[in-house]
């Protein structure tokens, strides 16, 4: 009896339980043991199963005498032909499987079935027949290695072709041998659940038991390792790995020895000290602490050590000018910044990071040195261009840059090169970024860079050269995995810290909430009556709080200076939500709209969003503005943009990646301000008193939260993200000479 496989219902070391469908459309299930089966069911199969059918409590049912796999679905194989070949689509693909079956790989392989080939996808022109044989078994041929994959993983019912190009990339044309002799390589790729359904069959068709195979245990520290890295750590306490192998592979606790043992034995883990490691985020780790020290520890220039402070203070009066002086503090961290090869500037919202960062950039470029600003996201790349004058790029731009410069300059040096392509590469030397022994890198919003990107810069670092890390570690952790910032701040030998606010007067007691939210308590919250200063916070229940936010927004009124700052992209407080809210009623206040993409409108007045960097166009993921006319017969849309005086013009090109901004993540909104912020608060796992105090030191003159106050309670004695993370970036690091610390002025 021929059954389609619908789903697995049970499966044991001894047997398995497997609901189908036959021909007829009835379903029913099928029990098997093992040693009946030729192979191990998975959904979308298709099997011949011997066997009587009988009534069951579960409805009909077999107890399979005998079985074996006949067909494959063929959707990789067909999906394969589509995406490689012009002119061969599903249809086509699914024709030459319908003909062939299991066999179309063998068939592609020779060029004795042209003509069954192309008479089978286009029987009524058989010119093109031909020329679409031709092309589909060059394509089959030229990517022999892939297409061996492609067959083997449609057999095993994987269907994503986007895993199959990674697997080929990675593994190369021996990715099919490698994968059915460990399937469990594919961890990084798949979900466990159908890592393990794949691997586990596997396992027991080539006669192993999975509950002791080392390829298992092994797979499974790679999904806790995995896991690991998706929580932002790179190490764990090996209680917690044992906790995470257990339940991976439903065993006890007890008995994670020899799969523990397996891991680090085959390096899927890192024993170090009373961690466990990730080992690729611990050569980072480890790469990165010794080139910071190197830095940390190199001498004082003696041309600097000799100046007199008198000469220093003459200096920055020159360059700061009588309009714009620097504070006590901008003014120490500038000098003191001149004898740290490398230091991290801290400081709160609105303390004078930026403007102090420009005078040490003048300060540097004076002394004769060269300076690469860059930061995290585009907004702040643009921001920090639009205070010290000087272009700042994204730290992925920069990066980008700075291996185009290499391979060029490795062209340069190949004498093969002829001058025609030589001249051709000099010219494109001259826009890209650049790092040399004289080089202050700086890189702004410096708490969100993750490890590998700061590694990825640090690492192109010339000995003699400088780094500033700018941020405030009071702020949100990386999205990406590793802490390194938050780390190197608590060294007050390299830290130059800012307290001073300058962004909001002391007046509107924000800073003074912001201070508190950091230290781990609740705030005094005035009551809240309208537009106003200081920080408020208005009651409701949950099912309550999109009508509560609604009318906090309407009694602040001026919409052009407020910003609400949330938590989660859906529900009733979330940002999808919340824009749609808005905009339906400035739609239905009588202003027209426009439709944008993914189903969004648009209107004159309205706060946007970009969500993509463009330096050709000037626009910047993050960066904020307000629509100030729409073009729907062109599909065209006017913005002025924060910082801009006049308006850009968006035609669908970049109408794609613009979004409303009446409500934006916590996180999209980092680096921006505006003059009130009404904040819902509501249970969610993101909250927590470094989440607070982001949205908090958004405000330059009212916060307003609005929702549950137990739930800001409980966000506020939550640990900040950052020292949840568990790493193993260590600073100082071990055996790490003493920095020269002495002061310059």
């Amino acid at each position: 009896m021929r059954i389609t496989v619908d789903s697995i219902v049970s499966e044991r070391p001894y047997g398995i339980i497997f609901a189908g469908t036959v021909n007829t459309g009835q379903r029913l299930r099928v029990r098997a043991s093992l040693d009946n089966l030729l192979g191990i069911p998975t959904a979308g199969d298709t099997w011949e199963i011997d066997g009587e059918i009988r009534q069951s409590s579960f409805g009909p049912q077999i107890a399979a005498t005998a079985g074996r796999r006949i067909l494959s679905s063929g959707h990789l194989i067909r999906q394969f032909l589509a995406s490689h070949v012009p002119g061969v689509g599903q249809l086509r693909a699914g024709r030459l499987w319908d003909a062939f079956g299991e066999n179309l790989g063998e068939m592609l392989a020779t060029e004795d079935m042209l003509d069954e080939i192309g008479a089978i996808m286009s029987p009524d022109k058989p010119v093109l027949g031909q020329r679409l044989a031709l092309l589909v078994t060059s394509a089959w041929k030229a990517a022999r290695g892939e297409a061996e994959l492609v067959n083997w993983l449609d057999r095993q019912g994987v269907r994503d072709i986007a895993v199959v190009r990674r697997l080929q990339r990675v593994l190369g044309d021996t990715a099919a041998q490698v994968l059915a002799a460990n399937p469990y390589v594919m961890v990084p790729l798949l979900s466990w659940k159908r890592i393990d359904e794949l691997g586990r069959r596997l396992l027991r068709e080539d006669g192993r038991d999975p509950a002791t195979d080392a390829r298992r245990h092994v797979g499974a520290a790679d999904e806790a390792v995995k896991q690991m890295l998706r929580r932002g750590d790179t190490a764990s306490r090996a209680s917690a790995i044992e906790v995470a192998v257990a339940s991976l592979l439903d065993i006890d606790k007890g008995r994670t020895a020899p799969v523990l043992a397996a891991a680090i034995a085959n390096a899927a883990v890192l024993a170090d000290r009373d961690l466990m490691r990730a080992p690729g985020a611990a050569g980072l780790e480890d790469a990165l602490t010794a080139r910071l020290a190197a830095l940390a520890s190199r001498p004082l220039e003696a041309r600097l050590s000799a100046m007199a402070p008198s000469r220093w203070a003459e200096l920055l009066a020159d360059l700061t000018g009588p309009h714009k002086p620097l504070g006590e503090e901008q003014r120490a961290a500038a000098v003191a910044m001149m004898s740290r090869p490398l230091a991290c500037m801290i400081g709160g919202g609105g303390t004078g990071k930026t403007y102090t960062c420009k005078v040490v950039c003048d300060l540097w470029t004076h002394l004769g040195g060269d300076v690469l600003l860059c930061a995290l996201a585009g907004k702040a790349a643009l921001r920090l261009s639009r205070s010290t004058g000087r272009l700042a790029k994204t730290l992925a731009r920069t990066l980008a840059e700075l291996k185009e410069r290499q391979d060029i300059e490795e062209r340069l040096a190949d004498p093969e090169t002829t001058n025609e392509e030589a001249d051709k590469d000099r010219r494109k030397l001259d826009g890209l970024s650049q790092i040399t022994d004289r080089t202050l890198v700086v890189i702004d919003e410096a708490s969100m860079v993750d490890l590998p990107t700061l590694h990825a810069i640090a690492r192109r670092l010339f000995p003699e050269s400088r780094l500033l890390l700018v941020g405030d570690p009071a702020q949100l952790p990386p999205i990406g995995f590793g802490i390194v910032f938050h780390k190197l701040v608590k060294d007050p030998s390299i830290t130059l810290p800012l307290t001073q606010v300058h962004r909001q007067a002391a007046a509107t007691g924000i800073p003074a909430a912001a201070a508190i939210v950091r230290a781990g308590d609740m705030p005094d919250f005035s009551t809240f009556t309208g537009a106003g200063t200081g920080v408020s916070f208005v009651d409701c229940r949950p099912d309550e709080i999109a009508q509560a936010l609604d009318g906090v927004v309407a009694r602040l009124g001026d919409p052009a200076g407020l910003l609400v700052v949330t938590a989660t992209i859906a529900g009733a407080a979330g940002v999808e939500e919340t824009n749609a809210r808005f905009h339906r009623r400035h739609v239905d206040a009588g202003q027209a709209e426009m439709k944008g993409f993914f189903g969004r409108s648009f209107s004159v007045g309205e706060p946007v969003i970009f969500g993509k960097n463009d330096y050709r166009a000037g626009l910047f993921n993050g960066l904020m503005g307000r629509v100030t006319a729409i073009d729907p017969g062109n599909r065209e849309i006017a913005v002025v943009f924060d910082g801009d005086a006049l308006p850009k013009t968006l035609g669908a090109e970049h109408l794609v990646d613009l979004d409303l901004a009446y409500a934006v993540s916590c996180h999209k909104c980092q680096g921006s301000s505006a003059g009130r912020v009404v904040v819902p608060i509501y249970p969610s796992r993101v909250v927590d008193r470094s989440w607070l105090y982001t949205a908090i030191t958004r405000a330059e003159q009212q916060v307003v939260f609005v929702g549950d106050r137990a739930a800001f309670a409980t966000a506020v004695a939550k640990p900040p993200a950052a020292e949840l993370r568990t790493t193993g970036f260590m600073w100082p690091a071990p055996c790490q000479a003493p920095a020269d610390t002495r002061s310059i002025a």
